[in-house]
């Protein structure tokens, strides 16, 4: 892609070229222009491009998190009170609070997650990847939507002690909810889907049949019911709201890192691919994939007072109160300040591996465990299956927006 800084405010997140290839302007605003601010996204928004800038403003306590509004920004505020249901979900997501509150939250979500433990979920995961892969034909099938697809939906239903059986749905309404969060520009129409597929996966999740089956399975939608921690439990909208955020958050993070990293590690010598099936060695080999193959290409943040920024090449950031910023992780992981020979994926790169695709301090992602050991596992056995596994030349199909960055299909063979 050849572009120049006089281009770049054509730039978002549901442009075609940018979806297709995000690292060389990624590159060119590391170098020229880090912190830049774009007058056509969300009514006028900070980029920052740098490893350095994206780990301390992450860390800013000037920063909020209260962030469910701001792909609404466009509507007049009459036309938002439309939305009002579906933002009072997400504005119960605990990524999406400060503070007390959100430590709070946390801590209440952690203990709910205690007992899933890696010893307990790694043979339900191992059951449901086996059970995939056993359906495809291993002379040629699409990676995405008959392993990475439906994975993470299921494996996720799992936890939570829902019905595995309803991932499609799952998937169609977590979709709809990462297009809005992925996206730098949604239409009424695609807002008006996703308050009705936020509105039906709420339903799902706060039924009684569901209740009843968390319960009698022990799964996680009930331990938040039930759990208490200082005299504090969740509210039934906060327990349907943290599920909602697992899914959404979990679900599209699990299927494009699947996929990316298959696609990158067609280009790895299979001896390098051998990493991914030893218990010493596949750690230090998922945390490469996760910085080279980062499925969230950002981090949002708002300003919660007027300040000014200094960023790292000496860019003075004038931040007003409520003003949007977009920290691009996917740009951050491949700083050569920060990586040695940041734009090749070396599966044996010593730990710590510094990569921000799952944030840094506090607000580091709550479904980070579970998006590690799904993908450990799912590439593991997909290369012990088939160590000759094969990516033929083919077009690149890729999702609609750049915020969740990966392919929609994604032919392989398993080289028999």
């Amino acid at each position: 892609m050849s572009l120049d800084l006089t281009a770049i405010d054509d730039f978002s997140h549901n442009n075609v070229q940018y979806i297709e290839d995000p690292f060389s302007f990624y590159a060119l605003m590391r170098e020229h222009s880090p912190a830049h601010l774009s007058g056509t996204i969300f009514g006028g928004t900070w980029l920052m491009f740098r490893y350095a800038d994206c780990a301390r403003l992450m860390k800013d306590e000037r920063l909020s998190n209260a962030r469910s509004a701001v792909p609404l920004r466009f509507l007049d505020p009459e036309q938002r009170a439309e939305f009002a249901d579906m933002l009072d979900i997400y504005g119960r997501w605990l990524a999406f609070h400060d503070g007390k509150e959100h430590t709070r939250n946390r801590r209440q979500a952690n203990r709910g997650y205690v007992p899933f433990t890696d010893e307990y979920l790694e043979p339900r995961i191992q059951g449901i990847v086996d059970g995939l892969l056993d359906r495809v034909d291993p002379t040629g099938f699409d990676l995405i939507a008959d392993v990475a697809f439906p994975l993470p939906a299921m494996v996720i239903a799992d936890v939570l002690g829902v019905p595995v059986e309803a991932h499609p749905q799952l998937n169609r309404w977590t979709d709809d909810i990462a297009h809005l969060f992925g996206s730098t520009s949604v239409s009424v129409e695609h807002l008006r889907r996703t308050r009705k597929s936020t509105r039906e996966l709420a339903a799902f999740l706060a039924s009684e049949d569901n209740a009843r089956r968390s319960r009698d399975a022990g799964g996680l939608l009930h331990r938040l019911r039930e759990t208490e921690v200082h005299g504090y439990r969740f509210s039934e909208r906060d327990v349907v709201a943290q599920a909602a955020l697992l899914l959404f958050a979990g679900v599209a993070s699990i299927r494009y890192l699947i996929g990316n990293s298959v696609r990158a590690l067609a280009d790895v010598p299979a001896t390098q691919r051998d990493l991914l099936l030893h218990p010493d060695t596949v750690g230090p080999a998922v945390e490469e994939l996760l910085r080279v193959c980062t499925p969230v290409s950002f981090v949002g943040r708002v300003a919660a007072e007027d300040f000014d920024y200094t960023a790292s090449d000496g860019t003075v950031v004038p931040l007003r109160k409520g003003q949007p910023l977009l920290l691009y992780v996917a740009s951050a992981n491949r700083d050569p300040e920060v990586f040695e020979h940041p734009d090749e994926l070396v599966l044996d790169r010593p730990l710590p591996n510094r990569h921000l695709t799952f944030g840094i301090g506090r607000h580091l992602c709550f479904g980070d465990p579970l998006v590690r050991q799904t993908t450990r596992i799912a590439l593991s056995t997909l290369y012990r299956r088939w160590p000759a596994l094969h990516v033929p030349p083919q077009a690149t199909d890729w999702n609609n927006n750049l915020g969740f960055h990966g392919f929609t299909s994604l032919w392989v063979t398993g080289g028999v």
